[in-house]
């Protein structure tokens, strides 16, 4: 197994890494002990560009269209309150999905590659559900329900949805199509496994799974085959996520107790 390449070297708490199609990494990145701001790392660079300049509050878990034309994020409204921010890249302008008042929590969304549709977590009375709205924040649907239900990712044709859920006792890896309809669980693993990942091609996902006590980033085939162990680091190393080429994952290592993104190449 290679050793990872360091991608950054703040040592900073660092989250939900994504790559463009450009080679461009967005992240969140705990700023400061009460401000989580979303990040973009260019190619070859050190230093990082703030997304969001002038934000001031919580912004986290961004997720873009294959042209970036159009991306999403959850948006703190504070006291636990987080809605669904959809941006025209271009514009600037903003559809939201207010769940409403109270404590909610709208978690890890994913943006259909065309913009049409984004579906995410969402706490309901019948457990953690994963929805999907339209464009304009409207039209909610109901994709998975049953247990506790996380962590959706469309693959790169936008046909099926990658999540995981606990209805079968753990958390397993799934993959149904984009209308919630013909759910199958990619394999049998004992341990929790979590935040998938497609591989450009759509044939691979990429996850984290707690196999034996600690979280280690895996691939694995659609059908459960050619499972692999991307890295094995008595630390946790987490949040996958393919880079265009398909030929090596980026994550989150934790490293000394300090967090930073790096990447290994796929087997």
């Amino acid at each position: 197994m290679p050793d990872p390449t360091r991608l950054t070297t703040d040592g900073t708490l660092k989250q939900d890494p994504l790559f463009l199609k450009g080679g461009d990494l967005v992240y969140t990145l705990l700023e400061s002990p009460v401000l989580m701001r979303l990040m973009r790392l260019k190619p070859g660079e050190k230093t990082p560009a703030k997304l969001h300049p002038d934000a001031t509050t919580n912004e986290f878990e961004a997720t873009f269209t294959a042209d970036a034309g159009t991306y999403a994020f959850v948006q703190s409204r504070g006291n636990l309150n987080m809605r669904l921010v959809i941006r025209d890249a271009a514009t600037g302008k903003d559809a939201t999905f207010e769940p409403g008042g109270g404590f909610a929590g709208i978690r890890r969304p994913a943006i259909h590659p065309k913009g049409d549709r984004v579906c995410f977590a969402f706490p309901t009375a019948n457990g953690q559900e994963i929805v999907s709205v339209g464009r304009d924040g409207k039209d909610r649907k109901t994709l998975a329900s049953g247990g506790i239900n996380n962590w959706p990712a469309y693959s790169p044709d936008g046909s099926r949805v990658a999540f995981c859920s606990s209805r079968d006792g753990e958390f397993d890896l799934y993959t149904m199509a984009a209308d919630g309809s013909d759910v199958k669980r990619v394999a049998k693993l004992d341990g929790m496994q979590m935040r998938p990942c497609w591989s450009p091609d759509g044939t691979r996902l990429a996850f984290t799974w707690n196999r034996d006590g600690n979280y280690d980033v895996y691939a694995v085939n659609l059908d459960g085959t050619n499972l692999v162990r991307l890295t094995d680091h008595a630390e946790r190393d987490d949040y996958a996520t393919w880079h265009p080429d398909g030929k090596s994952v980026a994550f989150v290592g934790e490293r000394a107790g300090k967090f930073d993104l790096y990447s290994v190449p796929v087997r």
